[in-house]
């Protein structure tokens, strides 16, 4: 991470959205234009934009002279895994903001290390949105807590709406993306090969989550460990039913098949009446070595996507009104703490419900505590 001791511009100068056309980009631009006052650029192909109050930027980002077409200095919020990671250091080196928003492990890896070598007085933020992002927030909270060793981290989306076909294609891809757990141990895993269960309300009985590749930079080691907490990601929907069938399915070895169609499902998908609530919930939790849950945190509130440009325009404002804010490439957790994401997420989504609690130390009644299951496809 650099830290240049260069002030934070003045006038942070226009933002500039990537993918602002989006699910998430549309309701991030209605944000804007509520609460930052400034110049709001979305970046299209064909020069549309979703607000007459917006300035279309027409921009091929995939063209090798891409970056030239940013404004110096600009707010870059990136909503799409099509932006190359050379963009970000551009944006970095010649003195801008850059706000990176995917949970894919490989490209956020790719963008992390692009903006680090890049130099400049720019700063560049991964892991900016709900999961990740909000998520990273609790799970680096969770990893204070004395003695853990590992996190497991359960994102719950309902499914009470039809999410953006973007959005859409990236979950179906996911399921065919084998990753490196983040345990310290290199070999990979397959979606599904590993699962968990979570408390994701207060009250409720535990829910089944899958083992699923995610970004976990900014979660910190705890105070007494000798090595890094190690992370594990899970996944669920709601219903609870969803969760079983997309597993069955990974299980069966047809994740591959389904990320090789992820297009056509997910406009089919577009077209089946939705089920569950639309609702997102998080819940970590910190294990000692014993497996024992030692400490969670957790959130529930609404739709993701709502949640996901609300954080996005958190972190642009804290780095903003940052004195100094930190240079290169950072995380989210370098520019906002816990409670200040949950007040703004407040300030932002008035009419949204939002909880948050925390449990203390547990063992789970009638099994190991903590034990993460590993499965293995059924094909084999």
């Amino acid at each position: 991470m650099s830290s240049s001791g260069d002030p934070a511009p003045a006038n942070p100068g226009p933002v500039v959205l990537i993918g602002g056309s989006g699910d998430v980009g549309s309701r991030l631009v209605a944000l804007l234009l509520d609460h930052a006052g400034t110049d709001i650029r979305v970046v299209s192909r064909r020069g549309q934009a979703p607000d007459d109050r917006v300035t279309p930027l027409k921009l091929d980002i995939t063209a090798a002279d891409a970056a030239a077409g940013l404004p110096e200095g600009a707010t870059v919020v990136n909503l799409t895994e099509a932006t190359p990671p050379s963009i970000a250091a551009h944006v970095v080196r010649t003195g801008g903001l850059f706000l990176e928003t995917s949970a894919s492990p490989e490209y956020v890896s790719a963008i992390e290390q692009a903006m680090a070598q890049a130099g400049g007085p720019g700063t560049g933020v991964v892991c900016v949105g709900a999961a990740p992002g909000l998520s990273t927030l609790l799970a680096a909270d969770a990893a204070r807590t004395e003695g853990c060793e590992t996190l497991d981290i359960g994102i719950e989306l309902g499914m009470g709406r039809h999410y953006g076909v973007a959005a859409t294609e990236w979950s179906i891809g996911a399921l065919g993306a084998p990753y490196r757990a983040a345990d310290g141990n290199s070999a990979t895993v397959q979606p599904g090969e590993l699962s968990q269960s979570f408390a994701f309300g207060q009250g409720d009985r535990a829910r089944f989550a899958f083992g699923i590749g995610f970004a976990h930079q900014g979660i910190a080691s705890s105070p007494d460990a000798r090595a890094p907490v190690r992370a594990h990601t899970f996944l669920a929907f709601d219903p609870p039913v969803a969760t079983r069938l997309v597993w069955l399915l990974l299980r069966l070895g047809l994740g591959p098949v389904l990320a090789r169609n992820k297009r056509g499902l997910a406009r089919n998908l577009m077209r089946l009446p939705s089920m569950g609530r639309t609702n997102s919930r998080i819940a970590v939790e910190a294990r000692g070595g014993d497996g024992n849950v030692l400490a969670s945190r957790h959130f529930a509130a609404g739709d993701q996507a709502e949640i996901t440009a609300a954080m996005i325009l958190a972190t642009l404002r804290a780095v903003h009104e940052a004195a100094t804010p930190p240079r290169g490439a950072t995380t989210i957790v370098d520019h906002l703490t816990l409670p200040d994401a949950i007040e703004s997420l407040r300030h932002f989504l008035p009419g949204m419900e939002i909880e948050t609690w925390s449990g203390g130390p547990r063992r789970p009644a009638g099994a190991k505590a903590g034990k993460i299951t590993a499965h293995h496809p059924l094909n084999h």
